[in-house]
């Protein structure tokens, strides 16, 4: 199968078992399922879907790039031996990326600290 064919298959896995975890009462896994691949009638957007695409919009565009594999990058750099420097200085970038994806992700969940954990519902 190609890379590509692997890849949607293993997202669209992983989006539909976590399904599972979204309700206490299994007869709504249907419903929901249908209304997330737009199976039962629903519009693509309503105002609460833009409201939460304006919302999250930031962490969408870090997302997609922080999903970006740079190996190919990095080996080019690593090939020449002039430059050392750029090595150093993605190194580095990588590592402060690194520490504000934490204090991010940190903040993000003192924010939300009063929401009840996915699994305590269980």
């Amino acid at each position: 199968m190609p890379k590509i064919f692997r890849h949607i298959y293993t997202i669209l896995l992983v989006l539909i078992s976590w399904v599972i975890f979204a309700f206490e009462d299994l007869g709504k896994i249907g419903t929901y399922l249908g209304t997330m691949f737009n199976l039962n009638g629903s519009i693509f957007a309503n105002s609460e879907a833009i409201y939460y695409f304006k919302n999250y919009v930031i962490i969408i565009i870090v997302g997609i790039i922080c999903s970006i594999p740079f190996t190919k990058l990095r080996e080019k750099i690593k090939n020449t031996e002039k430059n050392k420097k750029k090595e150093i200085i993605f190194g580095t970038i990588g590592s402060v990326a690194c520490v504000l994806i934490v204090i991010v992700c940190t903040a993000s969940l003192v924010n939300n600290s009063f929401n009840p954990f996915l699994y305590f519902r269980f």
